[in-house]
Parts: C-alpha cells; structure tokens; sequence
C-alpha cells in the first residue's frame, strides 16, 4: 500500500500505482500513473520495429474475413444452408478455397513474424503482401475454375517458402557467436 491508499506493483521495469477507486476526486486522480504511461511510450521503438508486420497481418485478417463472406454468399445464392459443404460445384469451389486459405493462414503468420524479427521487416512485409495478392487471386480463380487456381497457388507457395527460408536464415545468424556476426558482414561486403 502507498501514502495515498493505493497499491504499488512492480511490473518489468515499471511501478504501477493503483489507487483505490472512488468516485470523488479530481479526474487527474483517475488517470493511469506517469510511471506506467512512460513504460507505453517505451513501446514507441517496438512499435517501429514490427508496424509493417502489424499491417500485413491486419490485411491477412481482413482477406479472410472477405473469402469468409464470400462463403456465406455463396451459400446464399447456392442455397446451401450450414453445415452441408456440399452443393453445386461452384459453391465448392468457393467453399474449398476459403477452406484452403484459412489452413495457410497460420504457417503463414508465423513464418513472417518470424522472418520480420530475424532477418528484416521490409522484406518479410513486402513478401507478405505478394503472398495475400497471391492468396487473393488463388480465391477468385479457384472460385472460377479448379484450374484457375494453379498459377497463383504456385507462386503463393514459392512466396511462403522463401518466408520460411528468411526465417532460417535470420534464426541462424541470431545463434551464432558474435566472432562469426561480426566476420560474416565483413567478408559479404568483400565479396560485394
């Protein structure tokens, strides 16, 4: 407990001062503690660090938030009620592509977060954003035909194993000793 009848926790490298509620009091006296509104504006680099990330992962979710309303009016226009999964070829055609790029969605997220942390934002978000473009004419073409979908399908693929290639690479240069991340720079700009 502190002077003023709260309570002080210690969170990482913040002391959070609650105080107890009460309804009297100025409004300044119901605003969060300086020390924890310093500790959100300590998150100001990690915020630069991962926005392109963040974005592309916002636009992933909204891609599959647009081929799951894709599904449901399909399902209209098909008169496929819930659950079946089965109908007219063109509802599952359009069924199945929802289905397919929800399965992806996952390993995808990881691989360019993961890619982003270790080897470079802009080039993971720029990856990720071929793989949604990818993934969104995978949908319209799978939607028109079963052979629409290949050539995209295969890019997408390309797109997501190089994701999972700068992945590696940026995990492998985190564990190695500072000797070799020092001399691994260096003999690359020689060679350049």
């Amino acid at each position: 407990m502190n002077a003023g009848g709260g309570e002080q926790r210690q969170l990482g490298g913040a002391l959070l001062a609650f105080k107890n509620p009460s309804p009297k009091g100025p409004p300044s006296a119901r605003l969060p503690p300086a020390s924890l509104l310093q500790s959100w504006g300590d998150m100001d680099g990690l915020q630069e660090e991962v926005a392109l990330l963040a974005t592309v992962t916002l636009f992933g979710v909204l891609l599959q938030a647009y081929f799951s309303w894709q599904v449901i009016t399909a399902r209209r226009k098909f008169k496929v009620s819930p659950p079946a999964t089965s109908g007219p070829p063109e509802f599952e055609r359009v069924f199945r592509a929802q289905a397919n790029c929800t399965e992806y969605f996952p390993l995808f997220l990881a691989v360019l977060w993961v890619a982003g942390i270790f080897f470079h934002q802009g080039v993971a978000a720029a990856c990720g954003l071929l793989y949604l473009g990818a993934r969104y004419r995978y949908f319209h073409g799978y939607a028109g035909s079963a052979q629409g979908r290949l050539a995209p399908l295969y890019f997408g693929a390309r797109v997501l194993w190089l994701l999972v290639g700068l992945s590696a690479l940026g995990l492998a240069f985190h564990f190695l000793p500072v000797s070799l991340k020092t001399l691994i720079p260096r003999r690359l700009r020689g060679w350049l």
